[in-house]
Order: structure tokens, then sequence, then C-alpha cells
């Protein structure tokens, strides 16, 4: 028998009104990322996952954090939801609100988690409770930090089907039951259920085929226009960084590459890494010009057991000196842009340089 029967006439109504107005009223988050680095302890020793890494996500806006796999990204999130392994290196800052999470302890990052900063997970079959059903995971969400009724946790579950466009019946069924989008629309409606002033996106649309990714990512952007939350959205595919997200941060190899506007970091980036990244990702042909050939960056990701001295991209860089091969750039700003390259006043000529594919055909012979 449903719960909701031995309500009394209106008071699911009341109730939930009361606590969507409460939700309602959250402000959206600003998070500043300051000095962040991340070590795992490991048999081989210290590895440096993340070395040095700032940001800032002003409330109500969405960063984009992207790069190749490897570079990061996913640790940086990890480290903001306290989701690290024991045994982890954690230095830097992260100040929600002015207020330092990294490094709280588990009944203190409780209060926070869903109530002030949630995730959206790349692998939703993980994230869910296979033995309940999807609507008790959202329930216990909800009550976890609310003192409502089951019914009204229920009834807030049945609105946030409806957010990501799923039936309220499916509520009753389980994870198995789903498929691998709507088993992502049910993490991106749990991370929704206290309306969170920070969402954490971690590659939403890895597992997901293009039409569903494609699904996906316009939900996640319907929502954070509606809702306007800050957001950070973890991805390797810059395309959706182009249409979702109005800052952007490329990470390579642990550090910060550039960082800026996505509009200027996507149409007049600073550093090499950025224009290969651009370069590399199929765009559409335009009327009466030639079709712009995909280039892909020659060489791998540094061993971060034994980084480089120099700059870390400078063994895949067909701009590389030897000063950048001996000595580590600082991270300079240009503009509201900032990049992490000795050379950013060549940039120009450099994008010039970067559209060519023998550009990186020269660099690929030599490696």
């Amino acid at each position: 028998m449903n719960f909701t029967t031995f309500e009394k006439p209106g008071r699911k109504s009341t109730e939930l009104a009361k606590l969507n107005d409460r939700l309602a009223a959250k402000p959206a988050a600003h998070l500043q990322v300051q000095n962040l680095s991340v070590g795992y302890s490991i048999a081989r020793g210290i590895f440096q996952a993340v070395d040095d890494v700032s940001f800032e996500v002003k409330p109500g806006t969405n960063l984009g954090l992207v790069g190749e796999s490897g570079c990061g990204k996913s640790t940086v999130i990890k480290a903001i939801m306290g989701l690290q392994p024991d045994g982890t290196r954690i230095s830097g800052l992260a100040l929600l609100n002015g207020e330092n999470i990294l490094g709280l302890s588990d009944r203190e990052l409780q209060a926070i988690r869903w109530v002030k900063v949630a995730l959206i997970t790349q692998s939703a079959m993980n994230s869910l409770d296979p033995v309940y059903s999807i609507g008790d995971q959202i329930v216990e969400a909800i009550r976890s930090h609310e003192n409502v009724s089951n019914a009204t946790a229920w009834a807030r579950a049945e609105e946030l089907f409806a957010l990501v466009g799923m039936p309220a019946a499916r509520l009753y069924e389980f994870p198995h039951q789903f498929s691998g989008g709507m088993r992502q629309r049910a993490v991106i409606a749990m991370a929704l259920a206290l309306n969170a002033g920070m969402l954490l996106a971690d590659e939403p649309t890895t597992a997901l085929d293009p039409i569903m990714q494609s699904q996906i990512m316009q939900r996640i952007r319907g929502i954070h226009e509606h809702m306007r939350r800050s957001m950070i959205l973890v991805t390797h595919d810059i395309a959706v960084v182009a249409e979702t997200c109005e800052n952007t941060v490329v990470m390579y190899a642990g550090k910060v590459a550039e960082k800026g506007p996505t509009e200027d970091v996507l149409e007049r980036p600073l550093h090499p890494y950025t224009m290969g990244l651009k370069n590399a990702f199929p765009r559409l042909p335009v009327r009466g010009e030639p079709r712009q050939p995909l280039i892909s960056i020659p060489g791998v990701v540094p061993n971060l057991f034994h980084p480089p001295k120099g700059c870390r991209f400078a063994g895949r860089c067909p701009f590389a000196t030897e000063r950048c091969h001996n000595d580590p750039p600082a991270l300079v700003s240009e503009g509201m842009q900032a990049a992490a390259c000795h050379y950013i006043d060549r940039a120009s000529e450099f994008r010039e340089a970067a559209s060519r594919p023998e550009t990186w055909r020269r660099m690929g012979s030599a490696a």
C-alpha cells in the first residue's frame, strides 16, 4: 500500500510547497579553488595527479574543466567532494561560500553533500544502489537532510523525474531496469534533490551513445538555465564546453594550461595545447571554404612520477624551445585569459602555424 494513503488531505501538497520554497531560496554557490594539489600514495611513491590548480566559479555560472584522459580533471572533483582514498595527500583550499571544504571529517562532509554541493557521476550504474528502487534512494537523500514526510519526499522525487523527462511510475523500478541514458537522468534528478548551490558533473555522458549524449547535455543545459545553479562540467569534449560553459579551464598533466572565458579560450587560445585540442575536434564546414582537417597531437602525456622539469607539454609542443624544456612557465594573464606558456606574446603566430597539419607532423617525426 502506498504510504501517501495515510496522509491527511492537503497535508502533502502544503508540506511539499514549503519544502520547495525552502530549497528554491538557496543561493547559487561561490567556489574558489586555490593552489590545489593532490598526490596518491602508492607502492612506487607519490603520484602527483594534480599540481597547484586554481580557478573560480562565480555564483550561477558554469565552468568547463577540459583536457584529455589522465590530466587530473576528475581528481579535482573528487577532492572537492572529499571522495579521495585514505592516504591521499591534499593541499590548498576549496572555499565554498568562503568555507574551506578540503579535509573535512566524514560527518562534516555529510552535512554539505547534497545540501551545498552535489555530484553527477560519470558511471550511473556504480553510483546507484542496486537493491533499492530509484524512488527510495531519492527519498532517502531528501529525508536525510529535510524533516518531511515520506509522502512529501516522494512527491518531490516525482517533480524531479518530470524535470529530467522521466515518468513518475519509473520511480518504483530498480537501476538494472533502466537503460544507460535513463540511469544518467536518474542520477541528475538525485543531484537536484536538495537544490545544492554547486553541481559537479563529472563526464556525465561518457558511457552513452552520441544521440543519448546530446539529449543528456541538452537536459543539463536546460536545468542550468532554469535553476541557475553554479556548475563545474568535467569533459574531454571541447564542443560540449563551447555549447555549455561561460568559462573554461584547460588542464594538462595535472596542471592548468589555460583558463578564461570560453569564447576567448576557444577562439583565441594562448597555449599550444589548447590550440592542439581545438584542431583535433571536427568542425562543420563553412560554405565556400575548404574543409578543415583533423589534426592530432603527437606523443603521450608525461610520466607524473617523474614529470619534466620545464613545461609539461614541451615534449609534444611544435613550438618548444630549450627554455620550455628547462624552466616551468608561470600562469601569465592577458586580458581575461591566462596561460602557462613562456611565449603567449607569440600566440597569434602559433595559432596560424598550429592550424597546419605539417606543423604537428614534423613534431611527430621528431618524436
